[in-house]
């Protein structure tokens, strides 16, 4: 004969209620992902033209590919996307709260961040790392460069002789809101800028202005865009925040169009 559980049906549902009701927000919560993608484009009709910079010593090397051409504005003429912008994610409130981060993009590259300085001149311009990643500056020139990075308080603080065919790696790069700027001494139309995020979800626009952050959180975010001659393009009255409110959509790309860049008057 088979034998009855001595457990009244009531408590039975009633357990089995309370593990539900533990389970399913659990699942309700799960984070999902979703894809970002934008451009940034200049807000005038008139798209500014690069200008050649006075190049007054290294000549033979600097000017051995063509003229340097200024790179405070790069502007596409085509569809007028600006170039060089930093763009990344912050939380919807909180700038420095920590971002959920994709399975697939939790460690940080082993490969280093490289700036590289060919004919007199910084590549990229404009970069970007995570925190805990390597920066590995090069001189591949002839001539020799003088690396100066400023990160104030979290550093790095860095003023570096670089002889010809040297390189300089950096480690310990902290996270932070404003990017680091470099330059070189002895060729002082030499400048460039690095942000470093401690989260994936960072790019430099392209040439034609666009960007793309695969994988992001789904949900309500800020998405920030700065520039060297603006500073921080967008600035969210609401939250006080230098950003702009987005949705990210879950298993989909949230397509943020046209994003207006408005030059200094």
């Amino acid at each position: 004969m088979q034998q009855r559980s001595s457990v009244p049906a009531a408590v039975l549902g009633g357990v089995l209620a309370a593990v539900l009701a533990l389970v399913v927000p659990a699942a309700a919560q799960a984070q999902t992902w979703g894809d970002v993608k934008g451009t940034l484009v200049w807000g005038s009709d008139k798209v500014p033209e690069q200008v050649k910079v006075n190049v007054n010593k290294d000549q033979a090397h600097c000017l051995s590919k063509g003229p340097i051409l200024s790179e405070d504005y790069v502007v596409n003429p085509k569809n007028k996307g600006v170039q060089y912008a930093l763009v990344f994610l912050v939380d919807a409130t909180d700038p420095k709260k920590p971002l959920p981060i994709h399975p697939s993009l939790k460690a940080v590259p082993k490969t280093p961040a490289v700036i590289d300085q060919p004919c007199c001149r910084f590549a990229p311009h404009v970069g970007a790392m995570r925190e805990g990643q390597e920066l590995l500056v090069k001189n591949p020139a002839p001539v020799a460069h003088n690396f100066d990075i400023k990160g104030g308080a979290l550093g790095p603080n860095e003023n570096r002789l670089m002889p010809p065919g040297t390189n300089v790696t950096l480690q310990n790069v902290k996270s932070r809101l404003l990017p680091v700027s470099y330059s070189c001494g002895i060729h002082p139309w030499m400048k460039g800028y690095i942000g470093v995020y401690n989260h994936p979800y960072f790019a430099v626009t392209d040439e034609n202005g666009e960007f793309t952050l695969p994988k992001a959180p789904a949900g309500k975010y800020q998405l920030v865009v700065w520039q060297e001659n603006v500073g921080f393009v967008f600035y969210n009255a609401e939250t006080k925040q230098r950003g702009m409110n987005i949705e990210i959509k879950a298993g989909d790309t949230t397509d943020l169009g046209n994003l207006k860049f408005q030059p200094k008057k």
